[in-house]
């Protein structure tokens, strides 16, 4: 409709009428409904405007939440972290980062239970996540459940190798006493990235565990490097 039309039917429905005939009257009724109606098409257009522009921006809003709760997370702030967290999956509940990380934070704040239930929904979500069958992999271990742990971390190796699920699966086949397959690990953790002094130390035990005390020696010698700044010799980083 016309604004000029709209506004001389506005003026004609408001101003005061002449002589009150049934005529004028009805005519009032009628324009008046047409403003109600108009208006209140003119409302709703915003409203459903307004509702999807919101709507639209939640994923922006929920990474902006995670970030904060990244960025919180550590000793002490680890339930305003999950504050973040929870609001990142309100705005949006498909956001497998979010659940990951709010089970990374529930699982430091000594959670288990509700870390579990988040990386069970974080994998639903994004089922090749390698760090939340690391995760996952780690809580089973802390739990003393190394079986479990193993078949978590062997999943998250099949989606992509990486130097911690290596370690890892390394440090629950030593749990298990499985000295040989510990070391494998620590061996293909350390072809990941070989200045990882860590993973010197832990194969250095599962060395010394099968005995062999010159490995061990020369493994803690190579992190002992590491951790002062000093380079390890080559023969030293590539000792099966």
């Amino acid at each position: 409709m016309p604004l000029e039309s709209f506004l001389t039917r506005w003026r004609k429905a408001v101003r005061p009428l002449g002589t009150p005939t049934a005529a004028l009257l009805a005519q009032r009724r009628r324009q008046r409904r047409l403003i109600y109606r108009t208006l209140t098409i003119i409302v709703l257009l915003g409203s459903a405007w307004l509702i999807y522009g919101y709507r639209a921006s939640a994923p922006d809003r929920a990474r902006a939440e995670v970030a904060l709760g990244a960025k919180t997370m550590g000793p002490g702030a680890y339930d305003e972290s999950i504050r973040h967290f929870d609001r990142a999956v309100e705005l949006w509940p498909e956001y497998a980062e979010a659940y990951l990380l709010r089970a990374v934070a529930e699982h430091s704040a000594n959670q288990p239970g509700p870390a579990l239930a988040d990386l069970d929904k974080a994998l639903d979500l994004d089922p090749v996540s390698t760090r939340a069958h690391n995760v996952r992999g780690q809580i089973y271990l802390e739990n003393g459940d190394p079986q479990k742990a193993i078949l978590e971390f062997s999943k998250s190796l099949k989606a992509q190798p990486t130097l911690d699920g290596y370690y890892q699966r390394g440090a629950a086949y030593e749990k298990q006493g499985e000295h040989q397959k510990a070391i494998a690990d620590f061996d293909a953790a350390l072809h990941e990235f070989r200045e990882a002094p860590y993973a010197y130390r832990a194969r250095a035990v599962a060395k010394r565990n099968m005995g062999d005390r010159a490995g061990a020696s020369a493994d803690e010698e190579a992190a002992r490097r590491m951790e002062t700044g000093r380079s390890a010799e080559p023969d030293v980083l590539l000792a099966p």
